[in-house]
């Protein structure tokens, strides 16, 4: 079996962030956050994948072309065709049975178990689904005692359909593509499924672990810290990853310096954090230069972005993958 992953996105919510670094590319604990994507899929055995291209497509794919162990297929889209129009587009690639995850999204969804869970029911999809504080950013579902999704809503302004909602990965029936329109935009969440619904079954996997659609500022920031001790899976041999170094409290990428002071920061590749700087609980980017004082802060080449930062957000641990031992095909 094989996967593809969604990697073509603008990420206008994170600009000015994804100005000159495509959204999938951005550093989460100076490593592309594609990078764990990749390797929470090959924990579980896929080494064959397909990438979506849109913005800044040659970033992306000189990137996963740097993987020795993964066989690694390119879908460019001139226009954007939404996830499930680009899944099509890709789709000489796919098995008759494939898994779709996004290249901007974490976790520690339980792939071996879910694609066991579909093959073993007469469903045409299986979504992971999971549950949120705020369910008006994600689309979300009602799901029958048998495990069937029942109802689908996108985004709803209000909690009154619950909070058990869509995480955007999932295990798809390649037949059901023939639903998808060629060449057009069409969305996996607001256009396949609602016309699935009722015809096709289109099954639930509940997680309940670590999820993180990083989709704005915020989300990113915390992600970086919550990965900060390593993230959930082994890491995978990449020729443009470098590994840190522990500073004082402080992560710091290869080749970075920092001659200012730094509490509980993460630093980037090549970044320079000067001597008249006190950085706190800072991102600082690849090859940012950081010349004065901030806290809460996302710091690029020529920006700074406050952040709420929550405090509160665990540190994973690198100690989850050892539950996987045997998973791999």
């Amino acid at each position: 079996m094989n996967a593809i992953v969604l990697a073509g996105g603008f990420g206008s919510r994170l600009k000015p962030l994804t100005d000159e670094c495509p959204k999938p590319m951005l550093p989460l604990a100076n490593r592309p956050m594609l990078d764990y994507v990749i390797a929470q899929l090959y924990a579980h055995g896929v080494t064959d994948v397909t990438f979506t291209l849109g913005y800044k497509a040659d970033t992306v794919k000189d990137f996963c072309l740097g993987y020795d162990e993964i066989s690694a297929h390119f879908s460019t889209e001139n226009t954007p065709l939404g996830t499930a129009g680009g899944v099509k587009n890709a789709s000489r690639f796919l098995d008759e049975v494939f898994i779709v995850v996004s290249g901007d999204a974490l976790s520690n969804v339980n792939l071996t178990a879910m694609v066991e869970k579909h093959l073993s029911s007469a469903n045409d999809v299986t979504m992971a689904v999971t549950t949120v504080e705020n369910p008006s950013l994600y689309g979300v579902v009602s799901v029958s005692e048998k495990d069937e999704v029942v109802t689908f809503v996108e985004k709803p302004a209000t909690n009154e359909f619950g909070n058990l909602v869509n995480t955007g990965i999932y295990v798809i029936n390649k037949e059901v593509l023939s639903f998808v329109p060629d060449g057009v935009s069409f969305d996996f969440a607001r256009n396949l499924f609602p016309a699935l619904l009722g015809g096709r079954k289109v099954g639930a996997y509940l997680h309940d672990g670590y999820w993180c659609d990083i989709g704005d500022k915020k989300s990113y920031f915390n992600a970086n810290f919550y990965m900060r001790k390593g993230g959930f899976y082994p890491v995978l041999k990449n020729a443009s990853v470098f590994p840190s170094r522990e500073y004082v409290g402080s992560l710091l990428g290869h080749g970075a310096t920092t001659l200012g002071k730094v509490e509980n920061c993460i630093i980037g590749k090549n970044a320079h954090v000067a001597s008249c700087a006190h950085l706190k609980n800072c991102i600082v980017l690849d090859g940012a230069t950081v010349t004065e004082s901030c806290e809460n802060a996302v710091v690029g080449a020529g920006f700074v972005e406050k952040v709420d930062f929550s405090e509160k957000i665990p540190h994973a641990t690198t100690k989850f993958y050892e539950n996987l031992t045997g998973n791999r095909a």
